[in-house]
């Protein structure tokens, strides 16, 4: 299995899928963002404004922090791939499982990856002992909160010990955020200026359904250091569509709790009924289940129409994981029915 490859690719299969590989909200744009795209079609014939002013200015706003404080990205996998030319030729921290992109940004600009890895037996949870593996020779630590494919949260307390850490050995925490609106759990930005060593990645992806627009921007008390990583992105890295898209979706006040108290009674449903069939399903808080069977179920899965995420190029993990995302309940009654038929003919 191609050690980078994601889900979302409903492209490379001939027939029709369901797709439960990516991991994005299943209500769809919020209130609004299709009209406004419709109505703005003569105002994309010219160039998006580089800065990106008045979404940097509305994102703010969304967290109460300063303009300047914000970078806009294409997406924050763009991001990743700055900060990594940014910091190249530096050794990185990373936890296994998680997402791929921090491993492959770390060696395209020629750096070295050290692995934390995470057990099975404690839910994949990033626990106290990270602490000590962040020595001197780290300058980078990529975490994920929750975790990509796991859907574990790092506690706040704990994100804390693991940020002053990288102070004491002059290392940056880099600390993505992209699924924690679907939760209940803080955010960091709240103890943003504390930590002059901390960048934030957010993306517009996954709560407001905008993965084809691709928007996500990074948060940062350092100022110098934003701008820095900004020379390392194209002039004009985010377009005039998404960064009218984004301005919409950040008016749209009550989607996110709406698409959370959706999410978690799917999931809890969905876990459930997993979990009768056989599977085992890890308790996550996310937009996702991480499952495990005593056979691969990603093929059999596939011919019944139904696309999962094959988990078997995470490190930690094989092919008997697979990671589904949360859908409507019509489609998720689709994948169980499909799931039963797979495991019992």
């Amino acid at each position: 299995m191609e050690r980078y490859k994601h889900g979302g690719d409903i492209y490379a299969h001939r027939h029709p899928v369901l797709d439960f590989s990516a991991n994005v909200n299943p209500l769809g744009y919020p209130p609004g963002l299709k009209e406004t795209l419709i109505e703005n079609l003569d105002s994309f014939q010219r160039y998006p404004d580089a800065h990106c002013r008045g979404l940097r200015k509305a994102i703010a706003d969304h967290h109460n922090i300063t303009s300047d404080q914000v970078l806009c990205g294409n997406g924050a996998a763009d991001l990743i791939y700055r900060i990594c030319a940014y910091f190249r030729s530096r050794k990185a921290l990373i936890t296994a499982p998680t997402f791929s992109e921090y491993e492959r940004a770390v060696y395209v600009y020629g750096g070295q990856v050290s692995e934390y890895l995470l057990k099975e037996e404690n839910h994949f949870d990033v626990d106290e002992s990270i602490v000590d593996t962040i020595t001197d020779d780290i300058r980078l630590v990529f975490l994920c909160t929750p975790n990509n494919p796991t859907g574990r949260i790092i506690p706040l307390p704990l994100l804390e010990d693991i940020a002053k850490r990288c102070q004491q050995v002059r290392a940056f925490l880099v600390l993505d955020e992209c699924f924690i609106d679907f939760t209940s759990f803080e955010s960091m930005i709240s103890l943003m200026n504390r930590y002059p060593n901390l960048l934030i990645l957010r993306a517009f992806t996954k709560m407001y359904a905008m993965a084809g627009l691709r928007l996500g921007y990074m948060l940062s008390a350092n100022k110098e250091l934003l701008d820095a990583i900004a020379t390392f992105g194209a002039t004009w890295s985010v377009s005039g569509p998404a960064q009218a898209a984004g301005l919409v979706a950040l008016k749209a006040k009550d989607w996110t709790n709406k698409t959370r108290i959706y999410i978690q009674k799917e999931r809890s449903f969905m876990a459930e009924k997993l979990q009768a069939l056989g599977p085992k399903v890890f308790p996550g808080e996310a937009n996702y289940l991480l499952l495990k069977y005593n056979r691969p179920l990603y093929q059999p899965l596939l011919e019944k129409g139904i696309l999962v995420r094959d988990c078997g190029n995470y490190t930690g993990l094989s092919s008997l994981f697979v990671r589904i995302g949360i859908q409507t309940r019509e489609k998720n009654l689709k994948l169980l029915a499909a799931f039963k038929e797979a495991l019992y003919g």
